[in-house]
């Protein structure tokens, strides 16, 4: 995690190196400026998209490197603001994982009528910008357009002026600037344990008894079917269980895919969770991995309706076995939630739920299959 963090920040310090030297060319007071704030999380993978590859290319084609300013005189995990400034092109970044900048990236939602505020998020002039597909793609004209009609003020987000205030030389580029600026940018590895889990008490506080009765299921289905005393349920409980589970992937795999928001509950943050870099597993979104297995599940059970004998047994053992595997797969991924990501979603939870509801109900006639298929290969032998 602290290797992601790091990366995440590596371009700003590199660019405030490189913008030391030539802070006297960055002033651009006789010039259109357009000013912007951006919201941002450091364990949102989507932002370390945003910062790392796509604003060095904004700011280089719209008046050249910037320079970071921040308050270095504060301890580096009390740092909620930065401006990055060319003099043509200012963005205030805030820090929605810190209490103050939560707080005004709440205030700002409300104000813009945004229902599941997720990170990043970009507000410029009366409109504002979601994920690492939209900024790139809609930032640069809007830049270009407000330039050509005199630039661009600050978006009227509460508590703005405070939050610039607190940044040394802000919206001016006449001011040093620290030489390496890395070690006071935010990092998540300066929370606790217990200050991740109380950011969201009622929702990390669920995702924590779900992986109870997760680590619970996978320890006692196999000592239950072992001794015979769990007996598969109604078969018909199996593909709605998977339809479900197949819904519910295929809505996260597009918001993981698109980097839009997603629709979020009262309880939990779905989009801090889905804008992790736990979000995904060798570049696959894990949407998209949850719903190529209930898929799976699926078919599988559709062979053991509409075939006999070894087929059938091969489909079921297959379906307990996934079922299995996908219960212990769900546990990293809870286990994240609270105690790592420091955010619960309850479309996460929904999933894992239906997927240890298809271990109970699929294990023993999995078993039973096995204990054929083993039977037969005996007798063949």
């Amino acid at each position: 995690m602290k290797l992601r963090i790091s990366l995440l920040f590596l371009l700003i310090a590199t660019l405030v190196a490189a913008a030391l030297p030539a802070l006297a060319q960055t002033n651009n007071d006789d010039g259109p400026t357009v000013q912007a704030v951006m919201f941002f999380s450091p364990t949102c993978g989507h932002c370390e998209i945003v910062i790392n590859e796509h604003l060095p290319v904004i700011f280089e084609q719209h008046g050249g490197e910037p320079a970071v300013l921040f308050d270095d005189t504060i301890p580096p995990e009390e740092v909620v603001y930065y401006e990055m400034t060319n003099g043509t092109l200012e963005i205030l970044l805030v820090d929605a994982s810190k209490e103050d900048g939560s707080v005004m990236f709440s205030e700002d939602s409300q104000r813009l009528g945004v229902d599941s505020p997720g990170v990043p998020r970009l507000d410029v002039e009366d409109t504002y910008l979601v994920g690492s597909e939209q900024i790139p793609a809609e930032f640069p004209g809007i830049i270009e357009e407000g330039l050509a009609n005199g630039g661009i003020p600050w978006p009227d987000v509460p508590g703005l002026d405070a939050a610039l205030a607190t940044i040394p030389g802000s919206s001016v580029v006449d001011q040093p600037v620290d030489d390496d600026p890395a070690d006071s940018l935010p990092s998540a590895a300066d929370e606790t344990v217990g200050d991740k889990i109380a950011r969201d008490p009622l929702g990390n506080g669920l995702a924590i008894l779900v992986l109870a009765g997760l680590i619970a299921s996978l320890i006692l289905v196999p000592i239950l079917v072992h001794r015979g005393s769990l007996h598969g349920g109604p078969s018909r409980v199996v593909p709605v269980l998977a339809v479900i589970g197949l819904g519910v992937s295929l809505y996260l795999g597009s918001v993981e895919t698109s980097g839009v928001e997603a629709v979020c509950g009262p309880v939990g943050d779905c989009n801090a969770v889905q804008q992790s870099s736990y979000a995904s597993i060798f570049g696959i979104p894990i949407g998209v991995l949850g719903a190529i297995t209930y898929a799976g599940l699926i078919i599988g059970w559709l062979v053991t309706r509409f075939s006999k004998g070894r087929v059938a047994d091969i489909a079921a053992f297959l379906i307990a076995l996934t079922a299995f595997g996908g219960t212990a797969f769900s546990i990293y991924l809870t286990f994240l939630e609270p105690f790592v990501i420091g955010a619960t979603c309850m479309w996460c939870l929904t999933s894992a739920l239906a997927i240890v509801g298809l271990l109970w109900f699929t294990a023993a006639p999995g078993w039973a299959a096995f204990e054929r298929l083993r039977g037969s290969d005996s007798t063949v032998a």
